[in-house]
């Protein structure tokens, strides 16, 4: 018998002092860099994803606030929940996610 699929959903964010946070259901994938199994993981799950960096919402904050605990981004809509806050190279990130919804 088939092993039934656990839909992620959303759920309360408590942002870290440096203002990250990750949806605490998100498998862990050993870490490593490779992104392509949690992108067939969110496919999996039927999700929509959709991210940016801060870029220039964070252009004003003060120097003291190295991480992102100022950056509140908006979800692109009400169907959208927040998949993660987290460090990239390229500076903080944002990614959301919606169920994709298959006539």
């Amino acid at each position: 018998m088939p092993e039934e699929t656990v839909l992620i959903q959303p759920v309360a964010v408590a942002r870290d002092r440096d203002g990250w946070w990750y949806h605490p259901d998100i498998p862990d994938f050993g870490g490593g860099e490779d992104p392509a199994p949690y992108f067939a993981w969110t496919k999996e799950q039927g999700l929509e994803l959709k991210g940016w960096h801060s870029g220039d919402e964070l252009e004003d904050l003060p120097d003291e606030d190295a991480a992102c605990t100022a950056w509140n981004p908006e979800s692109p809509g009400p169907e959208w929940f927040l998949m993660g806050i987290f460090d990239t190279d390229d500076g903080p990130y944002v990614q959301w996610a919606r169920r994709v919804v298959t006539p």
